[in-house]
C-alpha cells in the first residue's frame, strides 16, 4: 500500500465546480465523489511537461503503459500488465473500394483493431489494467461492477491478477460466456433478475451496504484516462489525424476519452482537434439515437442533451451494448453536437451479414458490436455523413470469443454430405456477391 501525504504527478479536479483532489487514494476516500458538490465527474490532470510526449510517440510501444509520464500511477513496480493497449491501426481497402464505386468519394478507412488487445482482446482492457494497478498501488481489495460483460470481463481478469476481490452484477440476458470467464478467474457473479439499469441499482446498494468501491461507469476517470490513449496511439500511427470517428455505443467512454485526451495535449498539437463523431447503437437497443433523432426535429433547442428515453428491458441480439438508461447521454451529445457528428441506427439484421463480410475481405472476424460499428460506416455512406478526401477511423471493440452465438451464424458454406460423389471443389471467389448483395440488401 503506498501513501504520500504529498505527490507532484497529477491531481483531480471536478468538473462542475473546479474542486481539487490531490489523489486517487482521497478520491476513494470521498466516496468517488467531489466532497464540495456531489458530482462525481472529476478529470484527472498532470503536472508534466508534455514536450516529451511526441518523442514518446516516436517510440514503439509494447503497452498503453509507454505513456506512464501521463497515466496517473505513481510508482512503475505496481503495473499490472498484459500488453494491451498498443494494438494495430489497419488500413481496410475494401470499404475504400466500396465508397469510391458507390459515392464517389477517395477516401482513407481505417481500422483500430482492439479486438487484439492482451488481456481479453476487447475495448476495456486498458481501463481495467490500469484499476488493477491503481488498486495495487493504493491497497484496495475489495472492488464491484455492473456490467452487461465486456467490462466486467476485463475487470475480472485483471483484478484477479492483482488480487483484489470483484463481483461482478450482470442483468439476466448477459452472455453466459462472460458469466463463466468471470467465474473461471475466481470473482463472484450476481446475475440480477432484470436489465442492466436493475444490475447497477442493486450494485449501489450492495457498495453501500459493504463499504465496497463501484465503477462509476463512463465518466470513471480511471476509464478516462486509460482510454485517452487512444489519441497518442493514432499520433503514432496514422499519417493524419482521423476526420470522421465511428464507434458503436453504449454509454459514451469513447468519445468521452477522446475529447480529454486532446484537450490534455493542446499546448503541444494546438491544432488537433475532435474527430466528428459518428456513433451507432442497434436497432435493439437506441435510446441515444431516439433522443439525437428528437432534438433534430426541434432544431437542437437549448438543453437538448438533458431529454433522452429510457428503454426498460431491451431486447437486443447485442447485449454488451444494452444500456437503456444512457445516463452519460448529456456528455456525449454535446460532443457529438460541438463535433459536427450524429447518432446512427444500425439494423440488427444486417450485423450477420456484415461479419461475414469483414470476415470474408479482411479475414478479421468481428464480434457484434464491432459489426454495430462496421454496419454503420455503411449507414454514414449512406446519409451523406463522410465527405471526400476524409480519413475516417472505426473502433473494432470486440471480437466473436465471448459472443458464440454470433460466430454460429457466420456459418454459410456448409454442405451436407452422404458420399463423396456430393462433394466437389469450390471457387472462393463465387461467395463474394453474395454476401455484398446481402450486406446491400434494404
Amino acid at each position: 500500500m503506498l501513501r504520500i501525504k504529498i505527490q507532484h504527478k497529477y491531481h483531480l479536479t471536478c468538473t462542475q465546480c473546479r474542486h481539487v483532489t490531490p489523489n486517487f487514494w482521497t478520491w476513494f476516500e470521498q466516496e468517488q465523489q467531489c466532497p464540495e458538490c456531489g458530482s462525481k465527474h472529476s478529470e484527472v490532470w498532470y503536472n508534466r511537461r508534455y514536450q516529451r510526449l511526441p518523442r514518446l510517440i516516436n517510440r514503439s510501444p509494447t503497452s498503453f503503459w509507454h505513456y506512464f509520464p501521463f497515466l496517473p500511477l505513481l510508482r512503475r513496480r505496481h503495473i499490472i500488465s498484459k500488453g494491451e493497449g498498443a494494438v494495430p491501426v489497419e488500413r481496410w481497402p475494401f470499404l475504400e473500394e466500396f465508397a469510391k464505386k458507390k459515392y464517389g468519394l477517395d477516401i482513407h478507412v481505417h481500422v483500430y483493431r482492439n479486438d487484439l488487445n492482451g488481456g481479453t482482446g476487447t475495448f476495456k482492457d486498458t481501463a481495467a489494467s490500469l484499476a488493477a494497478s491503481l488498486f495495487n498501488e493504493i491497497g484496495i481489495d475489495q472492488y464491484c461492477i455492473a456490467s452487461t460483460g465486456n467490462s466486467a470481463t476485463a475487470y475480472a481478469k485483471y483484478l484477479s491478477l492483482a488480487k483484489v476481490n470483484c463481483s461482478v452484477f450482470m442483468p439476466e440476458d448477459a452472455i453466459k460466456t462472460s458469466e463463466a470467464t468471470i467465474s473461471s478467474y475466481g470473482q463472484q457473479v450476481f446475475r440480477v433478475m432484470g436489465d442492466y439499469a436493475k444490475a447497477k441499482e442493486i450494485a449501489a446498494g450492495y457498495a453501500r451496504l459493504h463499504n465496497i468501491p463501484m465503477s462509476t461507469g463512463n465518466i470513471d476517470p480511471i476509464r478516462i484516462e486509460a482510454k485517452k490513449t487512444m489519441v497518442f496511439e493514432w499520433l503514432r500511427q496514422m499519417d493524419k489525424f482521423p476526420d470522421v470517428y465511428i464507434q458503436a455505443v453504449s454509454g459514451g467512454t469513447g468519445p468521452i476519452a477522446i475529447d480529454k485526451g486532446i484537450r490534455e495535449i493542446k499546448q503541444v498539437y494546438p491544432k488537433l482537434k475532435n474527430p466528428r463523431f459518428l456513433l451507432v447503437q442497434s436497432d435493439g437497443c437506441d435510446p441515444m439515437v431516439q433522443a439525437w433523432e428528437n432534438a433534430e426535429a426541434e432544431g437542437f433547442p437549448e438543453g437538448f442533451e438533458k431529454k433522452y428515453p429510457t428503454i426498460d428491458n431491451p431486447k437486443t441480439e447485442v447485449p454488451t451494448l444494452a444500456t437503456g438508461n444512457p445516463a452519460t447521454y448529456p456528455i456525449v451529445a454535446k460532443l457529438v453536437k460541438a463535433s459536427g457528428g450524429s447518432f446512427l441506427r444500425a439494423h440488427e439484421k444486417k450485423l450477420v451479414p456484415v461479419g461475414k463480410l469483414a470476415a470474408y475481405e479482411q479475414k478479421v472476424i468481428p464480434g457484434p458490436a464491432s459489426a454495430v460499428s462496421i454496419a454503420g460506416f455503411f449507414v454514414a455512406l449512406r446519409k451523406n455523413l463522410i465527405k471526400n478526401e476524409e480519413t475516417v477511423l472505426l473502433n473494432i471493440g470486440e471480437g466473436p470469443n465471448r459472443a458464440p452465438y454470433f460466430l454460429e451464424q457466420m456459418i454459410y458454406t456448409s454442405h451436407n454430405v452422404h458420399n463423396v460423389d456430393e462433394c466437389a471443389p469450390h471457387s472462393i471467389g463465387d461467395y463474394r456477391m453474395q454476401l455484398w448483395n446481402e450486406v446491400m440488401r434494404d
